[in-house]
């Protein structure tokens, strides 16, 4: 269950806590509030039932006090005019506090975050959408997570890098539970950031440097930043992969075209989404769609060179 403020649980919290803090300030004193109407337990039950459920335990006997505290204060006169009491300060710190504890708790039981999209999410620099993306994350990639930001977004650590997902297309997991599997291997996430990094090179036949580029010289160059070897031609990358179905591609996985007449003539690293990045011979290095008209007719087949 993702971590989430809820209202009604922080102002039963603060309740509480004008109560004690109330009768122990002497605002209130237990005359006073014997002549008030009778004392409702039922906020204090429900607080410490959302605490137990939460894993929260309450640290003192009298720091919850039975009772009605938003009710006692507003019979004290405490509640008119602008100006916070002490006693209203005591309990709004009272109810960051145990919201601090729920957070606590939450990060002890979930190390980590697993991506649960369609696709991909974005790692940003700075808990906005507007912030700098460091890299992508792909759906089924754990991430190890630090911090809760505003309820909306996890500071997560993937592979060499830190920054912020947003929550909601995340689910929380414990990371142990899947460190060194695939989805905490990052190859995937840096052969795209390699291919991204290629954009706008311009193309050159036989060319193999971001000065120019061809599209086999492309796929070579992003596969071998790591260590994986290709020949420079697409029909003898396409011998080195196995076969996948349209229903099996993936990310990562190479597309193949038939531009030059029936055999194959070009090749270019599927991203998802029916996008892939290439080298084109009228733009260089772009990313484009397999739906679109030329590559839709021209589409042969996708290949994977290995599992990521």
């Amino acid at each position: 269950m993702q971590w989430k403020v809820m209202p009604m649980f922080g102002k039963q919290i603060a309740a509480l806590g004008l109560s004690s803090l109330l009768l122990f300030s002497g605002a209130v004193t237990a005359a006073n509030a014997e002549e008030a109407t009778p004392i409702n337990t039922a906020g204090y039950t429900a607080a410490v039932e959302a605490l137990a459920e939460s894993g929260v335990v309450s640290g003192s006997a009298t720091a919850l006090q039975t009772g009605d505290g938003l009710r006692l204060a507003e019979e004290a006169g405490l509640l008119d005019g602008d100006t916070l009491s002490l006693t209203q300060l005591s309990a709004q710190a009272l109810v960051q506090e145990t919201e601090a504890l729920r957070k606590e708790n939450f990060l002890k039981e979930n190390t980590g975050v697993l991506v649960d999209c369609n696709s991909y999410i974005s790692l940003r620099a700075e808990p906005s959408t507007d912030a700098q993306r460091l890299r992508i994350i792909f759906d089924g990639k754990a991430a190890r997570l630090l911090d809760i930001v505003d309820d909306e977004w996890y500071q997560v650590a993937y592979g060499s890098d830190t920054g912020y997902v947003l929550s909601e297309y995340c689910q929380p997991v414990r990371y142990e539970d899947y460190e060194g599997t695939a989805a905490t291997n990052t190859l995937l996430e840096d052969v795209i950031a390699e291919a991204y990094s290629y954009l706008g090179t311009p193309y050159r036949y036989g060319g193999t440097s971001r000065s120019g580029i061809d599209c086999s010289g492309f796929t070579m160059k992003v596969f071998g930043a790591f260590g994986i070897s290709l020949p420079h031609g697409a029909t003898s990358q396409y011998r080195m992969c196995r076969s996948v179905t349209t229903a099996e591609r993936a990310p990562g996985d190479l597309v193949f075209f038939a531009t030059g007449g029936s055999g194959i003539g070009h090749v270019g690293i599927y991203l998802g989404g029916g996008q892939f990045i290439h080298s084109s011979t009228s733009s260089g290095v772009i990313i484009s769609s397999l739906y679109e008209s030329y590559y839709a007719r021209t589409y042969l087949y996708a290949a994977r060179l290995m599992d990521m």
